[in-house]
């Protein structure tokens, strides 16, 4: 019996020695890791896209908003002189597409590398066939949306980019 009463006063006490009695501590909170938002560059306009044989052209485009139309008024150079040795006699053929679009409808830093790409986009753009020959200072210009577009395509007033995509045109 003795026994006994020793094996039961161990069992009541066991708890107050395991700490169950004992009110449990709650973990410190870790707090969760916010992630750092990755800044995007700003998309640098004009954007200007050249075919490899273009490459080291001199080509600027300089844009000018037009609050009446909702367009930007598009003067573009192209300076061939001095390229004798890399435009072929015959020329180049060329299709030049404008663009130009409010940064806020397309993900931030996009900015389109093709043709296409502004094609299917839905961004407002033009496209103008010029021939290029070596000696030729090429100069042009451009609204973009055209006059009489339909409303909403582009507002000069918001945060735009604009550019041109050239590329030579197969013959």
């Amino acid at each position: 019996m003795k026994r006994f009463l020793l094996l039961l006063t161990l069992c009541m006490l066991l708890p107050f020695f395991s700490g169950c009695t004992s009110e449990t501590e709650a973990p410190p909170e870790i707090p969760a890791p916010t992630p750092t938002p990755v800044p995007v560059a700003p998309v640098e306009s004009p954007v200007i896209v050249l075919p490899p044989e273009l490459a080291g052209t001199p080509v600027t485009l300089s844009a000018s908003p037009l609050t009446q139309d909702n367009a930007l008024y598009l003067s573009f150079e192209m300076n061939a002189r001095g390229r004798l040795a890399q435009i072929p006699t015959e020329g180049y053929p060329l299709m030049l597409t404008f663009f130009a679009y409010n940064i806020d409808q397309f993900e931030p830093g996009y900015a389109p590398a093709t043709a296409a790409e502004v094609r299917n986009s839905g961004m407002p753009y033009k496209t103008r066939s010029l021939h290029l020959y070596s000696q030729n200072f090429l100069t042009h210009t451009e609204q973009v949306p055209e006059r009489g577009s339909p409303a909403g395509l582009f507002y000069p007033g918001k945060p735009f980019a604009y550019g041109v995509i050239i590329d030579i045109r197969p013959v």
